[in-house]
């Protein structure tokens, strides 16, 4: 009788501790089960509670799911565009007493169907910065700078060319949409931009401005460039493909060639006919300024191409037929 009064008693004991939920797991464990979900599910599990509202927004979880998401088309403009626009929300937004307290997710979780929390609480705006960047792009509500190849549907005047503009995420169709350069006497929208023809800026000089690079770099016959190229004088410049050619006057053979040595660099764009004046140019090594090439518009800095992924970029976008 005593042994079995022990054991009834350890049986309730048992029945009465609270069962184990979730959040009593280790912090590794819970990490390594959020590292494997997909940005829907991590929004539909901030929803059940503000504890794990707040393990589940955390940079370390969000990180590597924005740059999988958006690492290719997204540079340090972008996050500087994103700060001020959410500077500029700020006042705003923290004076709404009746937006739920995980609005930050509300984008994500309109765009999913996930149902949204009833709780309602005072704005308290999120820390983390790569769930909310990822929200906001989703959702289309951020305007952010990158570049843009073959603009205006691959227009036979813009093919192998990349061009600064802003952009906006389309959901529905898994597109962009693009505003380019206020220095255009109007503002010119395109509509339906694939993922491959958008690129995060190559450098962070303005296309109003001709790039310098740190470094003189030493270009030779067979380089991959891009040069910056304007029409007019008052247009901003935009990124155009070439390579490195040779003088008229060389062997073109390696031992005898010294074409790395002259002032003077002749640049090819071979999606262009032989005999096309768009063909070859030449313009000088070393500059500070633009060079003018009388009617066929204004030359800029030149970079040289080392990456094979920015050479591809170029070569998948290369035209079916060579142009005039």
């Amino acid at each position: 009788m005593l042994l079995r009064g022990k054991l009834k008693k350890q049986v309730q004991s048992v029945e009465d501790e609270p069962p184990l939920s979730f959040l009593d797991l280790p912090e590794l464990v819970l990490e390594s089960i959020f590292r494997r979900l997909p940005p829907q599910s991590l929004c539909r599990l901030a929803q059940t509670c503000r504890n794990l509202r707040m393990k589940c927004r955390s940079d370390a979880i969000w990180e590597p799911l924005f740059y999988e998401r958006w690492g290719k088309v997204i540079g340090p403009t972008a996050f500087t565009a994103w700060e001020r626009m959410v500077k500029g929300e700020n006042a705003r937004i923290l004076n709404r007493s009746d937006m739920p307290s995980c609005f930050w997710m509300l984008p994500l979780t309109c765009i999913w169907s996930f149902s949204r929390h009833n709780e309602k609480s005072v704005l308290e705006e999120p820390s983390e910065r790569f769930a909310s960047m990822y929200s906001d792009l989703e959702s289309g509500k951020l305007w952010f700078p990158a570049q843009v190849y073959n603009r205006q549907n691959g227009h036979v005047g813009f093919v192998l060319s990349c061009y600064d503009a802003e952009l906006n995420y389309v959901r529905d169709s898994d597109t962009f949409c693009a505003r380019y350069s206020p220095y255009y006497p109007r503002v010119i929208i395109e509509d339906g931009i694939p993922w491959a023809r958008i690129r995060k800026p190559a450098v962070e000089t303005s296309p109003s401005e001709i790039h310098i690079p740190d470094i003189a770099e030493e270009f030779r016959p067979g380089d991959h460039i891009e040069v910056q190229w304007k029409r007019c004088q008052y247009f901003p410049y935009g990124w155009w493909y070439g390579i490195v050619g040779h003088a008229a006057n060389c062997t073109r053979d390696d031992q005898d060639c010294e074409c790395h040595l002259d002032e003077v660099l002749w640049l090819e764009f071979r999606q262009y006919i032989r005999g096309s004046r768009w063909r070859k140019v030449q313009i000088k090594r070393k500059r500070t300024r633009e060079d003018s090439s009388g009617l066929d518009g204004f030359y800029g800095g030149i970079r040289k191409l080392y990456r094979e992924d920015e050479i591809s970029a170029w070569l998948d976008l290369w035209p079916k037929q060579t142009l005039q």
